[in-house]
């Protein structure tokens, strides 16, 4: 088994002892006398042959015989062991010139002589220096598979083999000190066993001990290899090579023992060792592979190294320390510590003295993801001693700081390096670096930092003064500030005397607390090269030679020189400095961000919010002299400067914000308007700043050669000059006016204000940025032809010339000339001692202009019915906000086309007053105000209305009313209009309106079009009332006239309703008006009466006779119980109707029509269709007659019927509408079935058609004996008939009417528009019982027409030809053409023939 090569030879090789041995041996000899050297010579002889007699003693007498010298043999090994030794048998050879024993069954003996070790075979080769040391020495043991236990008891003490392993005062053993006296040991294929009872740990069996042990004098090397149970790991391997002092009396202390142990266990668990291994850290669990390296001094580790590969470990380093939980971990560990070099005691003193640690080609992660990539470091620690302070070093060549941070409070770090962790909170990658420093944190004297960094990130840090040594305290270096930053990436080279630094970094953020006042300051790129010195009194040299950096948009270059203090002190100066650059595309928003601190606070605050926008470019800067009399302005005129700060720079859409801290009252908007679109230039030069601007924009306003200077920014009360003209939209300026100051100073006169065409502007503003509510304002507006609209309320003011002047105390308006509604108008007035405005006005109107000014198409139908033209005067005034207006004219001129009470000719006078006036309102968020009209004596209206104070809120009528010949109304809400008038045109009224009101695409516009028809009054809500009250001795209202009629109606969300009290109609009405525009509503009415007099004739023919132009009908639901036409009455009506859309199509439903009275019930329905364009209507129908001759007298047919009763129904349809009965379009069908009548004596063109169906034309134009039977009327049993009509003609093959005295039969066509008819008239009259039998029997049938009851009727009674009478009845029905027919000879027809059955 050979000795692993890797570990190192010892320090002292054979050579060198040989050459200290020959250096002694040289200076004995020169010591000696040459007699000395020759009696050594001749004892060397004498020696020489003894041991020669000795030799051929042992080989031919003593070992030939060996075992006869077992006795003494054991008696040796027993006194070199310590214990009782017996042998079996011994046998001896020579190996080369050493004896050499094989010893069988070897035994090692307890105290009590009992047999602890029993060794079956052990060979011995026996060494000379025996003979020297007078005890047995081997050359070689070899000892083949031996089995041995090695027990710890309780008490501490070793027992090998049951026998105890005594230790002398000095911790070694005699049999120890035997076995490393032993040149050569070899154990093979045994067997270990241990047993710690002190550690109550259980049996650690080892199998296949190989074991090699090699000394000579005081260097010893071993190697172990043996198998362990798996469980712990798979078969290690340890070696180890160590010396003990010179001539040690006990050499087996492992105390003063110096050397090195290596060991190599794979696949091992960590954890399971600790029941036999005390570790240092506390090993929860943990896998993996080890090989270590052990370098020892007198019991005291001195360096250890060692290649991990580990996973799933969870160790603590420190009890008071988190776990350390890694998932994996690999690579090589060192840890090494220094030793008192006097100390010899061999005492452990676990790096009291100073130590190193190193991590090469290390990695690791965490269960928690964090993961340390291969790298190297390495940390060196001296303590102070000697005057001396603590020496740190440390090195890495790549290390992420960020995954450091996450195992500090893991890690067994010294406290001063976790305070140097916690006041930098580094992150970021180091590379090749190495920091060293001297003392312990914070008080360090010496310090050295170099190598390169990336991403890097650090809090700020203090300057620290230099301080020297003293009894009490250590030096401390000089340290400057460290500007806090993050992502920095460079190269530095510091130490305590001064240093460098290069930066190639992007998207960084730098910290500098010591120069500005918002520190962070971000960039996309930093390019720099700087270093620095320590001055002397504590100073602090930084020099930049380049800096290049890119900022958003913004990119620069410095280069300069800073000398500062190191500590910075109100009392002391920021130092000097020396500094110049350039600037491209720096935004003047964040000109606050690049400010120094010194500053004063007000410029700082100023510049950083009134620069509100825009870019600078070509900037140039220059700062030189001592900051503490910055900005170097002169104190007295010829002073020379004592420094120089200038900034020049071109100006590209800026935004100038003069009054940044003072806003609106939404808190938000500046309250000065903003200057904006700047183009021109801006200059520092020293205390003085100029902005001068080629051409800006404000409020919408060109401006041109405005000037913006602060002519001394050191003063604290600094004054801002604004000078300046602009030239624009005249509505811009009243933006201006209505956005600054100005607005208050004219109590907001203009709020309402709008205006057209261009104006121009001269303007001048003194602004104390300390106190800017005393700012000074003074200027002239230039009219040039504009139209102004001074308040919503009034119309404008056209083609306007003139001017206005202000100041901060208010306006003047002075020979304003304009035209206003058509006419020509002066104005004149302005601001009022007592704080208000008054402006007053005198012209004409005509109604031309009021037109024209009024566009809207919603006023135009309104106002075309105003003509003429007349005189006015008015006022306005305003204070506290509260406008209030006055205007007066006797409308001399002015012509009203309204329906009466207001008709008005242009000849006639007529005092005219309107007023509108503001009223208190208990909402801040809403105004409101009162207006009053007065035309004559006649009518008066008020109304209070309300908006919302947004400028473009529409106003409301809240309440109102008016009066017609009455006072006024005032009611809690809405609109009311009491009328008491002679004759009261509703109708008129309601098309008035209609022409005034917007249509349906207005009511159907969106909320945000309400700002496009703000030229619109919304007049509707002035005149369309809530309620009506109206006494009037005659009422128009839906083209009827009532008369007498007192009414009251009320109107709300389009929803009417009336309780009228007239001659014609008494009881309640209602009316829902339409939603958008598709119908025209829905009427319901109960009424007790509701009489159409013969007065009212005209109307209704025209309405039956289609010649109403309506094209639609509301929805009706009608209930009248008494219904009277035309002095006729009709009894109940009841009518219900709606309207309905079917497949895009428009129909009018009549649900329900209904006429009843004690003679008969009509009952129908039906509907009235549009369809492209055509319309349809269409009515299916029941009559119940009660009493045929009373029904047709309430119709005004006198006296054509006597009694009567039976049922009428049918359908039919025509073209149009419901009450425009188009009789040429008529199609349709009537049944007809009416019992014990007669038809009386009446005149035929009152009757007309009747007169025809009464028959009684047939004795007065034919000279036959039938006045019996019908002069006098014809009395029936019953009347049956069918009709079909088309195209206004009914046609009829079935009439039947039976009487006692006669059957009479009609067939043929009637024209109903044309009033004529093309009958067919058969008369049979009753000639015996068996006859009559016949007949009635086929005129019941009502399927059999009039030629097949003939045909079945001769068949059977053959006899009745004879006596049957047929006629042709034509012409008009007033006059009726009667013929009677020949009969011919009949031939039964097939029908009569098929019906008469095989016996007619």
């Amino acid at each position: 088994m050979s000795i692993d090569p890797n570990i190192p030879p010892p320090s002292r090789t054979a050579l060198g002892q040989c050459w200290q041995a020959t250096r002694k041996c040289y200076r004995i000899a020169n010591a000696l006398t040459h007699h000395a050297l020759g009696a050594l010579l001749k004892t060397a002889l004498v020696i020489y042959f003894l041991f020669c007699a000795l030799i051929l003693g042992l080989r031919y007498v003593v070992l030939p015989n060996i075992d006869a010298y077992k006795p003494e043999v054991e008696r040796m090994a027993s006194r070199a062991i310590g214990n009782q030794v017996s042998i079996g048998s011994i046998n001896a050879s020579w190996s080369g010139l050493h004896p050499q024993l094989a010893i069988d069954r070897l035994v090692i003996h307890d105290k009590a002589g009992n047999a602890a070790l029993t060794l079956p075979e052990v060979s011995a080769r026996l060494s000379w220096l025996t003979l020297v040391v007078g005890d047995l020495r081997l050359d070689q043991l070899l000892v083949s598979n031996p089995d041995l236990e090695i027990r710890r008891d309780g008490e501490g003490r070793i027992h090998v083999a049951g026998i105890p392993v005594a230790s002398d005062a000095k911790g070694g053993s005699r049999g120890a000190d035997w076995v490393l006296s032993q040149h050569h040991i070899v154990i093979r294929g045994g067997k270990v066993r241990w047993t710690d009872e002190l550690r109550a740990a259980p049996e650690l069996p080892l199998d296949n001990v190989d074991f090699v042990l090699r000394s000579q004098w005081r260097s010893h090397r071993f190697a172990l290899k043996a198998t362990p149970p798996p469980a712990l790991a798979t078969p290690l391997d340890v070696r180890g090579v160590f010396e003990h002092p010179h001539f040690a009396r006990s050499i087996s202390n492992p105390a003063m023992w110096t050397g090195q142990l290596y060991a190599d266990l794979r696949d091992t668990d960590l954890a399971a060792w600790k029941t036999y291994v005390d570790y240092p850290i506390d090993m929860q669990h943990g896998k993996g592979s080890v090989r270590a390296w052990l370098d020892f001094d007198r019991a005291r580790l001195a360096n250890f190294t060692a290649d991990l590969t580990l996973s799933n470990v969870s160790a603590r380093l420190r009890h008071d320390l988190e776990p350390l939980k890694l998932v994996k971990a690999d690579g090589r560990i060192s840890v090494s510590e220094q030793f008192n070099a006097q100390a010899q005691d061999g005492k452990p003193t676990f790096g009291q003295y100073g130590h190193a640690i190193s991590l090469t080609d290390f990695s690791l992660q965490t269960d928690d993801g964090v993961f340390l990539p291969r790298t190297t470091i390495s940390e060196r620690y001296l303590p102070a001693s000697a005057g001396r302070p603590a020496r740190t070093e440390f090195a890495a060549k790549l290390l992420d700081l960020k995954i450091i941070a996450g195992f500090v409070e893991r890690l067994p770090l010294p406290e001063d390096q976790r305070k140097i962790l916690a006041d930098l909170e580094p992150r970021g990658i180091l590379k090749d670096f190495s920091a060293q420093w001297q003392g312990s944190y914070p008080e360090i004297s010496a310090y050295s930092v170099k190598g390169d960094f990336a991403g890097l990130s650090l809090k700020p840090q203090p300057a620290r003064e230099a301080r020297p040594k003293t009894a009490a305290a250590p030096a401390q270096a000089a340290i400057p500030a460290i500007p806090g930053f993050e992502n920095l990436t460079g190269r530095i080279d510091a130490t305590e005397r001064g240093g460098s630094f290069e930066l190639a970094s992007s998207r960084l953020q730098l910290q500098l607390p010591g120069y500005f006042a918002k520190p962070e300051i971000p960039f996309d790129r930093l390019d720099m090269q700087a270093s620095w010195s320590f001055q002397s009194n504590n100073r602090l040299l930084m020099d930049v030679q380049k800096v290049d950096f890119v900022q958003d948009k913004l990119v620069g270059s410095f280069s300069g020189k800073h000398l500062m203090p190191l500590s910075r002190q109100k009392e002391k100066s920021p130092g000097t400095v020396e500094l110049s650059g350039k600037l491209n595309r720096l935004e003047l928003k964040d000109i606050g961000r690049y400010l120094p601190l010194q500053t004063p606070e007000s410029l700082h605050s100023w510049l950083a919010g009134a620069l509100a926008g825009g870019t600078v470019n070509d900037v140039r800067l220059k700062l030189k002299g001592d900051l503490a009399q910055f900005p170097f302005q002169q104190q007295a005129a010829g002073d020379k400067p004592k420094g120089e700060f200038k900034i020049t720079g071109k100006i590209e859409n800026g935004t100038l914000n003069y009054a940044p801290d003072m806003f609106a009252k939404d808190g938000k908007t500046p309250l000065w308007p903003v200057i904006h679109d700047i183009d021109g230039f801006i200059a520092f030069d020293r205390a003085r700043m100029e902005i001068t601007a080629d051409k800006a924009q404000t409020s919408g306003m060109r401006l041109a050669q405005v000037k913006a200077v602060i002519p001394d920014l050191s003063r604290h009360d600094m004054v801002l000059e604004v000078n300046g003209g602009a030239a624009g939209p005249f509505e811009n300026f009243l933006r201006f006016t209505n956005d600054s100051p100005v607005a208050n100073w004219i109590d907001h006169f203009t709020d309402e204000t709008k205006a057209s065409g261009n104006a121009s502007l001269a303007l001048k503003l003194q602004i104390p940025l300390n106190n800017m509510r005393d700012a000074k304002v003074k200027g002239s507006l230039q009219f040039a032809g504009n139209n102004i609209t001074l308040m919503s309320a009034l119309p404008p003011l056209q083609n306007t010339q003139g001017k206005l002047e202000f100041h901060e105390k208010g306006f003047s308006l002075a020979g304003i000339r304009s035209n206003f509604l058509g006419g020509p108008v002066t104005v004149s007035g302005g601001s009022q001692r007592d704080g208000s405005i008054l402006v007053r006005g005198e012209g004409t109107l005509s109604a031309d202009g009021i037109r024209k000014t009024y566009g809207a198409p919603a006023m135009q139908g309104a106002l075309a019915r105003i003509s003429g033209s007349t005189r006015y005067s008015t006022s306005i005034r305003v204070k506290n906000k509260a406008p209030e207006i006055i205007v007066e004219s006797n409308l001399a001129g002015i012509g009203l086309d309204f329906p009466a009470p207001l008709r008005k000719e242009a000849n006639e006078s007529q005092p005219f007053r309107f007023e509108l006036a503001g009223v208190p309102s208990g909402d801040a968020a809403v105004v409101r105000d009162e207006m009053k009209l007065a035309l004559g004596s006649t009518i008066s209206a008020r109304y209070e209305r309300e908006k919302r104070a947004d400028k473009d809120a529409a106003w409301r009528v809240v309440r109102g009313g008016i009066g017609v010949n009455v006072p006024a109304p005032l009611p809690d809400d809405g609109l009311i209009v009491n009328v008491s008038l002679k004759s009261l045109d509703i109708d008129a009224w309601r098309r008035t309106m209609a022409t005034v009101s917007p249509g349906p695409s207005a009511a159907s516009a969106q909320p945000g079009d309400a700002v496009k028809q703000g030229d619109s009054l919304d007049i509707e809500q002035y005149i369309d009332p809530q309620v009506l009250a109206a006494r009037t001795t005659e009422l128009i209202i839906m083209d009827r006239k009532l008369d007498n009629v007192v009414v009251g109606a009320s109107h709300q969300d389009g929803f009417w309703q009336a309780n009228i009290d007239s001659e014609q109609a008494s009881g309640y009405l209602s009316w829902s008006e339409p939603r958008f525009g598709r119908s025209l509503g829905r009427v319901t009415a109960r009424l007790a009466s509701l009489i159409i007099p013969k007065s009212a004739a005209s109307d209704v023919n025209d309405l039956i006779e289609g010649k109403s132009t309506a094209t639609q009908l509301p929805a009706i639901d009608i209930v009248a119980e008494n219904f009277e036409l035309f002095g006729k009455k009709f009894g109940q009506l009841e009518v219900v109707a709606q309207n309905a859309r079917v497949s895009g199509n428009r129909e009018w439903r009549i649900n329900k029509l209904s006429l009843t009275n004690s003679d008969g019930e009509l009952k129908a329905s039906g509907k009235w269709s549009s369809r492209n364009g055509e319309n349809l209507s269409t009515l299916a129908y029941t009559l119940n007659i009660a009493d045929a001759g009373k029904l047709l007298e309430r119709f005004g047919f006198q006296h054509v019927l006597r009694g009567g009763k039976g049922e009428m129904k049918g359908d039919i349809s025509w073209t149009g509408s419901p009450f425009a009965f188009d009789i040429p379009s008529m199609n349709g069908q009537i049944q007809l079935q009416i019992a014990s009548g007669q038809f009386l004596k009446v005149d035929p063109s009152a009757a007309k058609l009747l007169g025809v169906l009464s028959l009684q034309s047939l004795p007065r134009r034919l000279a036959l004996d039938f006045r019996d039977v019908f002069s006098e009327g014809f009395a029936f049993d019953s009347v049956t008939a069918s009709a079909e009509i088309a195209q206004g003609v009914a046609h009829t093959d079935n009439f039947k009417m039976r009487g006692v005295a006669a059957t009479v039969l009609i067939d043929g066509t009637a024209d109903i528009a044309r009033e004529a008819q093309d009958l067919h008239v058969v008369v049979i009259p009753e000639i015996n019982v068996g006859a009559a039998s016949v007949v009635y029997g086929l005129a019941v049938n009502p399927v059999i027409g009039v030629g097949t009851f003939l045909a079945q009727l001769f068949l059977r009674e053959p006899l009745m030809r004879a006596f049957t009478f047929e006629y042709q009845v034509t012409g008009p029905w007033k006059d009726p053409v009667v013929t009677k027919l020949l009969r011919k000879p009949a031939v039964p027809s097939g029908e009569a023939a098929n019906q008469s059955g095989p016996n007619g």
